[in-house]
């Protein structure tokens, strides 16, 4: 949801006030339009995640105490908030789940980082979800993970330049009218690649605080890639503003050898209309994080536990797919 809509919404709220609208009828509004939270918990029978079943359970519990009529876990394991009834084996729902700006387009799942096999199976698995769901979604055959992009919720698109390797046979400029086409954009920026991230997700890199201010991370204190990344940002977006996020990465306790922790990335957070769900780690970092998130919003800031998922190589922001009510099936 855009800020002039949930503006919008805001002003509809007081109205109800103003016309003697109880705080019932104000409160079932705003649920009635804040995004539902998808997460998702693989069956028991998934050995890679079956040591993180009690933790998957936990996140999706925290996101659900804060918003209980809006949170949806993808399992068939019976949980104390809402499920869908269905078996999804991986958790990484923003990857493989269709992006949303003002459209929905659901991009090639094809990551290289994975067997071809086990690709296959998962982006089957979620189109059957999708569509047993009844969304209504446009296709692109750009083969691109859903973390691997951030929308200013505006005109802008940020991804990294891993999209040029899963797609060889695309030209830049092919790529670049995909997307700006497909999602209805006018700025289409492709910042580097961290360096050493197999996955070459933009959503571990930087995240829009409003249309043209930006936290882009430290980078464990790499300044070159900062300035570069800042430097690709303003070539496209000359009034851009930076707000660098301390990181405190840890590589303790990976989980996967071939996929890095995310443990200590705390740009990998979720927003919505009225909450910033930001990571927390058990760090010595949280503190400090959550006070510097907390100065650039007016929004409610929700610390989300998520320290040993995190050592499977994602954080807060990768393990959810949040969807506008006006995407979601009864609203198509």
């Amino acid at each position: 949801m855009s800020k002039k809509t949930g503006f919008l919404a805001a002003i509809i709220c007081a109205g109800c006030l103003l016309v003697g609208g109880s705080k019932t009828t104000v409160a079932r509004a705003a649920t009635e339009s804040a995004p539902t939270i998808y997460t998702a918990l693989p069956s028991l029978n998934n050995t890679y995640y079956r040591p993180f079943n009690k933790s998957l359970q936990s996140f999706g519990n925290q996101l659900a105490q804060n918003d209980p009529a809006n949170v949806v876990t993808i399992t068939k394991q019976s949980l104390t908030h809402k499920t869908s009834g269905f078996t999804y084996d991986d958790i990484w729902l923003r990857d493989v789940a269709p992006v949303i700006t003002t459209k929905m387009v659901k991009f090639r799942y094809d990551p290289s980082y994975l067997k071809k096999a086990d690709r296959q199976y998962l982006d089957q698995r979620f189109r059957t979800w999708l569509n047993q769901e009844n969304f209504n979604y446009d296709t692109s055959d750009l083969v691109l993970d859903g973390g691997n992009l951030i929308w200013n919720n505006s005109d802008t698109v940020i991804l990294t330049s891993h999209v040029f390797k899963d797609n060889p046979d695309w030209s830049k400029a092919d790529i670049v009218a995909e997307l700006k086409g497909k999602l209805a954009v006018d700025h289409v920026i492709i910042i580097p690649s961290e360096p050493g991230d197999v996955l070459g997700h933009a959503d571990g890199m930087v995240k829009f605080i409003s249309a043209r201010k930006l936290y882009v991370s430290d980078f464990s204190g790499d300044t070159k890639l900062v300035k570069k990344v800042q430097q690709k940002i303003k070539a496209e977006l000359p009034n851009a503003k930076f707000v660098v996020l301390p990181s405190a990465y840890t590589e303790k306790g990976q989980y996967d050898p071939k996929i890095a922790s995310a443990k200590g990335l705390y740009i990998n957070m979720l927003e919505t209309p009225d909450t910033i769900y930001v990571p927390h780690y058990g760090l010595k970092a949280d503190t400090k994080v959550l006070k510097i998130v907390k100065q650039h919003t007016t929004k409610k800031v929700v610390p989300i536990d998520v320290a040993k998922i995190s050592t499977t190589g994602g954080s807060v922001h990768c393990l959810t797919w949040d969807v506008p009510q006006a995407f979601m099936p009864s609203h198509n």
